[in-house]
């Protein structure tokens, strides 16, 4: 069986100028998946997860169908607001709300092929949690004291 060859490591010289040289790639989706003018929003959102340099063809394919998917959900979700989810005409549940999940499914199941999920992007829940709270406490020092930090009415317990 024939190994995998592994991802290049994003901090070799290699890398770098590759990253570089696609820095300058116009991405835009393959011709014969053509966008409206309703998914452009999406496709740009979509493929902003990613460094240029990294997108294949297959993955630009994925992404506009993703767009195209993304704008079809915003669309019926507009559609449901006005119809309602239970039609008043006939007292049943609007066939839209079942569109809708369908459109959520494929949404999520190319999320996952294009590694656009959580763990894929963020990693292990633990790890992510602790960046999340660097990320906060930077935020904080950079905020500067709160008011309640100002007044010194408050007693609070200092680290020595």
């Amino acid at each position: 069986m024939a190994k995998t060859p592994r991802r290049q490591r994003v901090d070799t010289t290699a890398a770098a100028i590759k990253i570089m040289q696609g820095a300058s790639r116009e991405i835009v989706p393959p011709a014969h998946v053509p966008l409206d003018d309703c998914d452009w929003p999406f496709w740009e959102s979509v493929v902003a997860e990613f460094a240029r340099a990294e997108w294949t063809e297959h993955q630009l394919e994925l992404a506009a169908f993703l767009a195209k998917d993304m704008a079809d959900a915003e669309r019926n979700r507009r559609e449901i607001r006005v119809e309602g989810e239970v039609l008043t005409a006939t007292g049943k549940a609007n066939p839209r709300c079942n569109v809708l999940v369908a459109i959520g499914n494929r949404i999520l199941a190319t999320r996952r092929s294009l590694s656009l999920h959580a763990r894929a992007r963020g990693g292990e829940a633990r790890d992510v949690g602790k960046r999340k709270a660097a990320a906060k406490d930077l935020e904080n020092a950079a905020a500067g004291p709160g008011e309640e930090e100002e007044d010194d009415l408050i007693a609070r317990p200092t680290a020595h």
